[in-house]
């Protein structure tokens, strides 16, 4: 009886770690340009200043600049992914992190194809 009861305590103790680790080996972690989709995807504002490039707004999407800003763009990129417009979803995209240069590397550097794909899960 004591036997029964060391071995499921060993094993455990070998297993936990292994498995509480899972989460993490299976993609719960998200790329950097993922997250940074995201961010824009929450980033709402009504001030001009925050969006930190009205031009490239109000060339694109004029009503999102005190319509929401970042949010109001990723919601057209969204629409404009789930419409097959990647090319538009990208460019919208990548003017949400017009104040990142390095998030739009990472953007970018994913392609459009996987942008795409991702902004149509949302």
């Amino acid at each position: 009886m004591k036997t029964v009861r060391v071995i499921p305590s060993f094993v455990l103790c070998i297993l936990l770690p292994i498995v509480s680790g899972l989460p993490l080996a299976f993609g719960q972690d998200k790329p950097d340009w993922q997250k940074h989709i995201d961010w824009s995807i929450g980033n709402h504002t009504t001030d001009p200043g925050e969006t930190n490039c009205v031009d490239q707004y109000a060339a694109t999407e004029p009503a999102c600049i005190t319509g929401g800003g970042r949010s109001c763009l990723m919601a057209r990129a969204i629409d404009s992914a789930k419409a097959n417009n990647c090319s538009y979803a990208l460019r919208l995209t990548l003017i949400t992190q017009c104040h990142n240069g390095g998030a739009q590397q990472a953007i970018g550097g994913a392609g459009q194809s996987a942008v795409c794909n991702y902004l149509k899960t949302k």
